[in-house]
């Protein structure tokens, strides 16, 4: 069955979003509190967007996406900067050809909702030993930064490079 990607619209998609946030919240394995990891869950639905992952037969939530225009240290006025707050996946379905569809349909709505985005940023707890293959790539393209800050990564990849890793990407496995 075909992962279906699509930004929450309407308070349904909302509430969706909120709960498979929250019942994943273990698996998301940062560093904060409850309290204010329901801060990123909600800081996309007020100052960004939030997308959904799910299945249409029946209509399941499989991951959720959210992100930001701008950083909190400057007050969301650097909207040239795109903060991605939060992505997380059902284990089941991460594989590379849904995490490349999801990652292109994250750019395509970001770009969509503000044509001046130059740098995706976003941060990764340093327990996420899993991604290590990954943000290895994301790390590896031209004019990607990363600094550690607190027990946590920052990475910082300009938008054009990272939308041409998606677009360029090849998966090794078959579809899904």
């Amino acid at each position: 069955m075909a992962v279906q990607f699509q930004l929450c619209q309407l308070d349904k998609d909302f509430d969706a979003y909120v709960r498979f946030l929250s019942r994943n919240y273990d698996e998301l394995n940062l560093p904060y509190s409850y309290a204010m990891m329901l801060n990123f869950f909600a800081s996309p639905l007020t100052m960004g967007k939030a997308m959904l992952a799910y299945l249409e037969e029946p209509y399941t939530v499989v991951g959720a996406a959210g992100f930001v225009y701008g950083t909190s240290a400057k007050d969301h006025k650097d909207r040239n900067i795109c903060q991605i707050e939060v992505v997380y996946l059902l284990r089941e379905y991460r594989t590379p050809m849904i995490f490349m569809r999801g990652l292109r349909a994250l750019l395509r709505e970001i770009r969509a909702g503000n044509p001046e985005v130059s740098t995706i940023q976003f941060w990764v707890s340093e327990r996420h030993k899993g991604f290590k293959r990954l943000i290895t790539r994301f790390s590896s393209l031209p004019g990607a930064v990363m600094e550690e800050k607190d027990g946590l990564m920052l990475y910082m990849i300009p938008f054009a490079e990272l939308e041409l890793f998606s677009r360029r990407f090849i998966p090794l496995t078959s579809p899904t």
